[in-house]
């Protein structure tokens, strides 16, 4: 039996890799997937970059500033420094040129006494969301410029205190990493091994496997194993390029991803016996692809995977949360972002191993050879 599962596992991964197809959705689309997502929400801590461009009245200086406005614009230019909430790019620029879409415009008069012109924060009040978030970083650096030039400190004026749980600042970065990958997981649990099943029973091929006859069991073993390599495959190069790549902070050489090596073998687990269920009994692609999608798009959307569900009502909080692909999600960005440990997740490691069980039997039963 060992003989026949090893054959037919083999004959599974030389498919995966010979398909051009197969390998354009498991290895170059989730890094293209991340590209975008890191354009378009930035990188850790921050909304994205815009322009901040300084408009300086008549009386400029040799470096491109005013004796008036040089300390506010410095002071601009330092409550941008750390990057959050978002980025800028700095230039001076003449009154007249126009000022695009992604662009706050700072123009300074000639005085920023009381009674006099004040400091001029030109931006689109309906624009993006980094935009509107850089005018209002521009104006406490104002306030704080002109109390500094009143004599008021600015300790005086406001006092921060960071009342924070110890937790590490939200990052997109690792966000959408662990999010997709855990969606190429499900896309190859899911979609491809429900979808592979179907075209063997459509066309017939299952009988051979049949008439050989090939434990039913054994059968399924091959195709779990070889869907395991592959997600294993997947999700090793999404990781190095996410870390080597694009810089995002994700420990790859530790005990923590060590830890999180079980989780996302125990997820992709569930993922396949998922599929194997949504197959088991299908009579044709068309069917099974219907199935899949019913189950595939609703867990995208609302499995936390790149979408933030923090604005999710609570009762729905509580309805996806047990939801497997939750479940999923939420311990391995635990194990691998926040460095919890495995036995801290002992329940919804529980509750992920008995759904998987659940799968399991439920398509072992259900699954059948032929079409009818």
């Amino acid at each position: 039996m060992f003989k026949v599962l090893a054959i037919l596992t083999r004959n599974e991964l030389l498919g995966f890799f010979r398909s051009k197809s197969a390998l354009f959705w498991a290895l170059a689309f989730p890094i293209l997937l991340l590209t975008v997502m890191l354009m378009a929400f930035g990188r850790p801590g921050s909304l994205g970059s815009v322009k901040v461009e300084f408009v300086n009245p008549a009386g400029l200086t040799q470096d491109g500033s005013n004796a008036i406005d040089a300390n506010c614009e410095a002071a601009i230019r330092q409550a941008f420094a750390g990057g959050d909430p978002v980025k800028a790019e700095f230039s001076n620029v003449a009154g007249g040129a126009a000022a695009s879409a992604n662009a706050v415009r700072v123009r300074f008069p000639s005085s920023l006494a009381v009674g006099q012109q004040p400091l001029q924060v030109q931006y689109d009040f309906k624009g993006q969301l980094a935009v509107r978030a850089a005018a209002r970083v521009i104006e406490i650096a104002a306030v704080r410029c002109v109390a500094a030039q009143r004599g008021i400190a600015a300790a005086s004026l406001v006092h921060f205190e960071n009342v924070a749980s110890g937790a590490k600042p939200f990052d997109y970065g690792q966000f959408f990493v662990t999010g997709i990958l855990v969606m190429v997981l499900m896309s190859l649990g899911v979609m491809s091994t429900a979808l592979s099943i179907a075209g063997l029973r459509e066309h017939n091929a299952l009988k051979i496997y049949a008439c050989f006859p090939v434990p039913k069991l054994v059968f399924l073993a091959s195709i779990i194993l070889s869907r395991v390599v592959m997600m294993l495959v997947s999700a090793t190069t999404l990781l190095l390029v996410a870390r080597y790549g694009y810089g995002i902070d994700i420990s790859l050489w530790s005990l923590q991803t060590l830890h999180a090596l079980p989780v996302v073998l125990l997820g992709g687990a569930m993922l396949l016996c998922v599929g194997i269920l949504l197959a088991s009994r299908t009579a044709s692609v068309q069917e099974t692809e219907l199935l899949c999608h019913l189950v595939y798009y609703p867990a995208l959307f609302f499995g936390n995977l790149t979408i933030p569900l923090n604005d999710a009502p609570s009762w729905l909080k509580n309805v996806l949360s047990v939801i497997p692909i939750n479940q999923f999600v939420s311990v391995l960005r635990q194990v691998m972002i926040d460095g919890v440990s495995l036995p801290a997740l002992w329940l919804p490691l529980l509750a992920m191993a008995a759904w998987t069980t659940l799968f399991l039997t439920a398509s072992s039963f259900l699954f059948r050879w032929h079409k009818s």
